[in-house]
C-alpha cells in the first residue's frame, strides 16, 4: 500500500493533537471508574423518594393497600418503559434476546419476592461470588458486615438499645408513624425473608449482563408486579381498589409511576455495569436518604444512635468503594452451564460403577464356567 505525503501529514497532525490533548479531569476518571457505584447511589435516592411518596398515600383514613401501591408503581414502570423501548428501538423488544429469558423471568420471580422487602447487599455480593466467579474479598465482607452493623444500630431494637430517642416534632404525623415494637419486629423479620429474593434479582441481573437492554430486564419485573398485585387485589378478600380521593393523591401516584421507573432502571444499568461488590455496598445508602427525609418532611430529628449508625454506613461504603478492583478468580459462568456439568460428572460416575460391577460379575461367571471354585 502506498502512502502518499498528505497523508502522511495527517497521520502527523492527529498524533500531535492527541498528545497536545489534556489528560482527563479527575472527576470525569472517577466517573468513568465508579459509573455503575454512582448510578446505584442515584437509584437509592429515587427509591427513598418514592418510599416517601407512599407513606403519604398510606396516611389518612383511606390509605391505599401495599398491593395497590405496587399495581400503580409497577404499572406505569411499565407503561413508560414499554414507551421508551419502542420509541428507541431497543432489539429484542419486548421480550428480549431468547437465549436469556430464562433469566429475565428468574429476575422477576425473584424481583417480585423481594418487593415488599429491604435489600442485603452483603447477600448479593456473595452470591455473584459463589455462582458467577465474580471477586469477594475479606475487605469487601467487612465492610459489608460494618454496613449492616451500622443499619441494625440505626434500627435500634428496643430489647438491645432500649427506647427509641428520636425526636418527633411532626405535625402532620399519621397512624402510619405510630409503630410499636411487635410491628417492629414483624418488619425486620419480613425484611429479612425478603433477602433471598432481591439478591436472587441482583445475581440474575449480573447473570443477564449485557445480553439484554436494562428496560427489558426491568419489563418483565414489572410485569410480573402489575399483574400479580392485580390478582391479590382481586382475589384476597378484604382488599378493594381504593380511587384517589383528590388531585393531591392522582399527583403522588403519577409521581410514585415515576420514580418507580427511574429506580429500577438506574439500579439495573448499575448492576450491569458494575459487577463489583463495591456497587451493591451503595445500597446501604438509602438508609441514610430515609434518615434525611424523615428530618425534612416528617420532623423526625435522629437520635445519638441514628447518627452514630449512620456514620458507620457511610465510613464504611467509602472504603469499600476506594478499594482497588480484583480481577475475578475464573471466568464467570452461568448457573446453569455449572449444573450441568455437575449432573453430567454425577450420571457419569454411576455408569463407570455399574460397568465395574458388570465386568465384576462377568469375571466370575467365566472362572465358573472354567470350573474354578470360588469362596
Amino acid at each position: 500500500m502506498t502512502l502518499h505525503h498528505g497523508d502522511h501529514l495527517d497521520t502527523e497532525q492527529s498524533e500531535s493533537v492527541i498528545g497536545e490533548l489534556p489528560p482527563p479531569s479527575r472527576w470525569r476518571t472517577v466517573w468513568v471508574a465508579n459509573k455503575g457505584a454512582f448510578l446505584i447511589l442515584l437509584s437509592e435516592i429515587a427509591g427513598s423518594s418514592m418510599d416517601a411518596t407512599v407513606r403519604f398515600l398510606q396516611q389518612g383514613g383511606h390509605g391505599m393497600h401495599p398491593f395497590q401501591v405496587i399495581f400503580a408503581r409497577m404499572g406505569m414502570t411499565l407503561v413508560l418503559s414499554s414507551i421508551y423501548m419502542w420509541w428507541t428501538q431497543v432489539p429484542d423488544f419486548p421480550l428480549g434476546n431468547p437465549s436469556v429469558r430464562v433469566w429475565l423471568i428468574l429476575r422477576a420471580m425473584f424481583g417480585f419476592f423481594g418487593l415488599f422487602c429491604l435489600y442485603l447487599p452483603i447477600t448479593t455480593a456473595w452470591a455473584c461470588s459463589v455462582f458467577l466467579g465474580l471477586p469477594f474479598t475479606k475487605k469487601e465482607l467487612i465492610a459489608g458486615l460494618v454496613a449492616l452493623i451500622g443499619v441494625v444500630i440505626i434500627a435500634h431494637p428496643t430489647s438491645i438499645f432500649g427506647e427509641v430517642d428520636d425526636e418527633i416534632n411532626a405535625k402532620n404525623a399519621g397512624p402510619v408513624d405510630d409503630v410499636s415494637h411487635t410491628q417492629r419486629l414483624i418488619a425486620v423479620i419480613v425484611s429479612i425473608l425478603g433477602i433471598f429474593g432481591a439478591s436472587g434479582a441482583y445475581t440474575m441481573i449480573r447473570v443477564i449482563g449485557n445480553r439484554a437492554h436494562a428496560l427489558i430486564s426491568v419489563n418483565y419485573f414489572a410485569a410480573l408486579g402489575t399483574f400479580g398485585s392485580a390478582a391479590a387485589l382481586l382475589i384476597i378478600p378484604g382488599i378493594g381498589f381504593t380511587m384517589p380521593q383528590s388531585h393531591r393523591e392522582w399527583i403522588l401516584l403519577l409521581l410514585l409511576g415515576i420514580l418507580g421507573f427511574v429506580l429500577q432502571f438506574l439500579l439495573t444499568a448499575g448492576l450491569q455495569l458494575d459487577k463489583s461488590s463495591k456497587a451493591t455496598s451503595m445500597l446501604y445508602s438509602q438508609v441514610l436518604f430515609a434518615l434525611g427525609f424523615d428530618w425534612a418532611i416528617w420532623g423526625v430529628l435522629p437520635g445519638r444512635w441514628s447518627i452514630f449508625g449512620g456514620a458507620i454506613v457511610i465510613a464504611s461504603t467509602l472504603w469499600s468503594a476506594l478499594q482497588k478492583p480484583v480481577k475475578p478468580r475464573r471466568k464467570a459462568a452461568s448457573c446453569l452451564r455449572r449444573m450441568k456439568k455437575v449432573l453430567y460428572l454425577g450420571l457419569r460416575r454411576k455408569k463407570l460403577r455399574e460397568r465395574h460391577k458388570e465386568g465384576q460379575v462377568l469375571v466370575l461367571e467365566k472362572r465358573q464356567d472354567n470350573g474354578e471354585y470360588i469362596d
